[in-house]
């Protein structure tokens, strides 16, 4: 049971850094121009939208049981990764 309470602590950590990380790339579109202002802009809600199911799946796991708990911990661990590589992605084409 503590791995699994450490596990979220790491993952809500994770999650809260990512936000902080999009609200940068939002306020990073709107300094854009043209067609890629508003691909960024559509690309940093949907992220945001997959942030925030990611954020409600967190508080439904911390009451998981012990043969639950394997299981979740896969899909969560490659939702986050799944998440964090969509982020990654934007960041870069849009990096200048």
């Amino acid at each position: 049971m503590e791995e699994q309470k450490t596990y979220l602590k790491r993952m809500a950590e994770n999650l809260e850094q990512l936000d902080t990380k999009i609200a940068e790339l939002k306020a990073g579109a709107e300094k854009a121009t043209g067609e890629a202002k508003a691909d960024l802009k559509r690309r940093v809600e949907d992220l945001r939208g997959t942030l925030d199911v990611a954020q409600q799946r967190m508080h439904e796991f911390k009451g998981a049981g012990a043969e639950e708990w394997e299981a979740i911990k896969g899909r969560a661990q490659k939702a986050w990764d799944d998440l964090n590589a969509d982020f990654e992605k934007i960041k870069a084409k849009y990096k200048k």
